[in-house]
């Protein structure tokens, strides 16, 4: 797969640059390196992705809908009030930005220009997992730079976008399951499901999210029978997706619901915690595709290099998330 998309990014180098600023990625070629960054980002593979034509996308919301009466023949029955609000996904934007010698583009075999932009894509696609679930524009950036999980750099991609560990945490989410400084269990996925209400019925249209030490202990756990020990196998064999699952980051199922590990969870700040929501609530918008650009610095012998992306990422109703919080992070031997 790498090897396929240096190829193509080569292609793109030839065909879509010429020295300016302004230079998109051919179209075909865009949706190739598309494809792999959603590879890396899991979320891209689980949940909605759809084009957003507008810089701020506004999608109706039901805050009452209809009701059903039981009514003798000939009796009018009261009409219901629909209202309704509106959830907008507003588009940010996530860059990668390099500078490279000519010298050792000159000298580079393989070209290093397609390292260069291959590096780009992996940044981009890890920054739009970690907003997706660690991102919270609320937290101030008082960092002087990159590091630190207390405070984060300004131009962290943490600060785009609302993650769902953050959302799935908040007053606008069902109750959250406190574990007591626990061991993670499965009758803590019960009492979530039951704080989902009507969003928790349809058990195949839930997952969960696990990091890191979460799934460690889950794996570790004979309880929660992994997926590879279980009829899961030959279904995801099946569906091409691993012999159990694991492509996919599939850990177990608790009560029909499917939990995938995500190991780009910020352990300081979530690591004690499990996501729980019905995956049709979070969306990803993208707005504009992938762009390279490209620029010669003259005074110093360089060639600076920028891909970007605009994507937005929000709730259709954060109501149907929750978490599990207050879990042990301890690595159970």
């Amino acid at each position: 797969m790498k090897k396929n998309i240096l190829n193509m990014v080569r292609k793109a180098i030839s065909v879509g640059t010429g020295g300016n600023v302004t230079d998109f990625l051919p179209a075909p070629l865009a949706a190739e390196v598309i494809a792999f960054i959603r590879e890396i980002n899991i979320l891209r593979r689980r949940l909605r992705v759809f084009k957003q034509v507008a810089r701020n996308w506004k999608k109706p919301k039901v805050a009452t809908g209809a009701a059903a009466f039981h009514v003798p023949d000939g009796v009018s029955v009261a009409a219901t009030n629909f209202t309704s609000s509106s959830v907008t996904w507003e588009a940010k934007k996530l860059m990668s930005f390099i500078t490279v010698d000519e010298e050792a583009i000159e000298d580079s075999q393989p070209s290093v220009l397609a390292i260069t932009n291959m590096q780009m894509a992996e940044a981009i696609a890890e920054a739009e997992e970690n907003a997706m679930l660690n991102g919270d524009p609320d937290h101030l950036a008082t960092a002087p730079s990159v590091g630190g999980d207390v405070n984060w750099f300004a131009q962290d991609p943490r600060i785009a976008l609302k993650g769902i560990f953050v959302a799935s945490g908040e007053v606008a989410a069902a109750d959250n399951v406190d574990g007591g400084g626990g061991t993670f269990d499965k009758e803590m996925v019960n009492t979530a499901l039951f704080n989902l209400g009507k969003f928790g019925r349809n058990k195949s249209k839930i997952i969960g999210l696990l990091p890191s030490e979460q799934a460690s202990n889950v794996r570790s756990n004979s309880d929660f029978h992994d997926a590879s020990a279980t009829g899961l196998a030959l279904a995801f064999f099946i569906n091409g997706a691993g012999s159990a699952g694991e492509g996919e980051g599939l850990v177990t199922t608790i009560y029909g619901v499917r939990m995938f590990e995500t190991p780009q969870v910020n352990t300081f700040d979530h690591g004690g915690k499990v996501a729980i929501f019905m995956e049709s609530s979070p969306e990803i918008g993208d707005r504009r595709l992938i762009k390279i650009a490209t620029d010669e610095i003259i005074e110093a012998d360089q060639r600076k290099f920028v891909m970007s992306e605009r994507i937005s990422f929000n709730y259709n109703y954060q109501e149907a998330l929750t978490q599990i919080n207050n879990l042990s992070t301890t690595i159970a031997s």
